[in-house]
């Protein structure tokens, strides 16, 4: 359980006296006056506080009170109760150089609390923005054929020769795209030259092979 309290006073003859009969309640931003969360007054102290049991109803709340407006108008003062939330935090609050510090860390982060809509476009990694090489049938040589594409039925082996130079082997993926079992047998630098071996395995009824191979520096 958690408690806020505020107290309301007016100036009289250079003395505070406690302000009462204030109504004051606690909004969400963007919420109305109607559904705020009223503050209760003990006896005619000009204190007012309310008590939040529910977690999911802590976090970041603007005061409102109605001296100033019969409807309720912001009093400029907010307050945060229990743990902060995501209205408490505004827009570009976070910068880059709270991330170095360290300041802000994933041990502070909650799980699957951020996702790419929290990201800007910059920081998205689609495809198209990676650097790879991307290779299909028509680029491998069947060992027997010497064909492109290979033949499932006559080769065992296809070999790929990448076009770009490497300087440590990258992580490459096979998408088999035929009824045959294919398999990256083999992955050897030399140099700066990737060479991709795929063995060709049981065969149903593909041929010639079909499937492409896609290389992804690190």
């Amino acid at each position: 359980m958690y408690k806020y309290g505020i107290s309301y006073y007016k100036m009289e003859l250079g003395e505070r006296v406690p302000l009462s009969g204030v109504d004051v309640r606690l909004l969400r931003p963007g919420a109305d006056w109607v559904n705020g969360l009223p503050l209760t007054e003990t006896e005619t102290s000009g204190y007012y506080e309310c008590f939040i049991t529910d977690e999911e109803d802590c976090g970041y709340y603007e005061v409102w009170d109605d001296r100033g407006n019969a409807n309720g108008s912001f009093s400029g003062k907010t307050c945060t109760i229990g743990k902060l939330d995501a209205r408490g935090l505004q827009n570009d609050c976070i910068y880059g150089n709270h991330i170095l510090d360290g300041v802000v860390t994933a041990g502070k982060i909650a799980n699957e609390a951020v996702g790419l809509n929290h990201l800007g476009a910059e920081f998205q990694l689609p495809l198209s923005k990676l650097l790879y090489e991307l290779q299909d049938q028509d680029s491998g040589v069947g060992d027997t054929t010497l064909s492109s594409p290979a033949s499932c039925h006559d080769d065992k082996y296809i070999t790929h020769v990448l076009n770009k130079e490497y300087v440590v082997v990258p992580h490459v993926v096979l998408t088999n795209q035929c009824n045959c079992f294919l398999y990256i047998s083999d992955i050897a630098l030399e140099g700066t030259q990737v060479t991709i071996t795929i063995t060709v395995g049981n065969n149903f009824d593909a041929d010639p092979a079909k499937y492409q191979l896609l290389a992804i520096p690190f």
